[in-house]
């Protein structure tokens, strides 16, 4: 029988592996768009597309407090805790291309709530991206808790998907909640990243 995930907008347990830093990954894939060659030998298409993804994190006053990105001076948080596994401009290769990692067993009880998103900072819309996918796995096995390929009407003229929270929550289970978010923001109503998605912590 085929697991069943959470769909857009449904919150349920975060059903990790309770052993060991209770490590719980979020992965980014997707594949290089082929080469188009025009008519004189031109090349027209752009195989470099250049797809982030990004962790906002908050704290028990459900404030934006820290940020983990592809770049060298966001790859980790304050504590320690949550790490970005390096910026790929490609998206070339199998598994993941790139991910951010929480040990959750080890996070300081400040940290209250996550956000994840994906960003293209190449000049490209999701529906110039092949396969573009993106999942919460559990580190300890490297199974899929959350599966999300992000497409659809709206991912055609969007660069910019909110993907999951993850959460503290006393009646889980594990402690934590995960929330499947799955929307396509417009980018040119936000002025701050870090306040707009605090929405999304509860």
């Amino acid at each position: 029988m085929a697991k069943s995930f959470l769909q857009k907008g449904q919150k349920g347990p975060l059903n990790h592996t309770m052993k060991a830093r209770q490590r719980i990954v979020a992965g980014l894939s997707w594949d290089a768009r082929e080469t188009k060659v025009g008519l004189v030998g031109r090349v027209t298409g752009d195989s470099q597309h250049d797809l982030d993804i990004n962790c906002y994190i908050y704290d028990q006053e459900k404030e934006f407090s820290d940020f983990v990105g592809s770049e060298v001076q966001d790859s980790i948080d304050q504590s320690e805790t949550i790490y970005h596994s390096g910026d790929d401009q490609s998206g070339a290769g199998d598994g993941d291309d790139e991910y951010i990692s929480a040990e959750l067993a080890k996070l300081p009880q400040d940290i209250y709530g996550m956000v994840f998103i994906v960003e293209i900072r190449s000049q490209h819309s999701f529906q110039d991206v092949l396969t573009p996918f993106a999942r919460i796995a559990d580190g300890f096995n490297d199974e899929n808790l959350l599966e999300i390929p992000i497409t659809g009407e709206k991912a055609v003229n969007s660069n910019a998907f909110i993907m999951c929270a993850i959460q503290r929550k006393s009646d889980s289970p594990t402690g934590w909640q995960l929330h499947n978010i799955s929307e396509f923001p417009d980018v040119s109503q936000i002025e701050d990243w870090g306040s707009y998605l605090s929405q999304f912590i509860d």
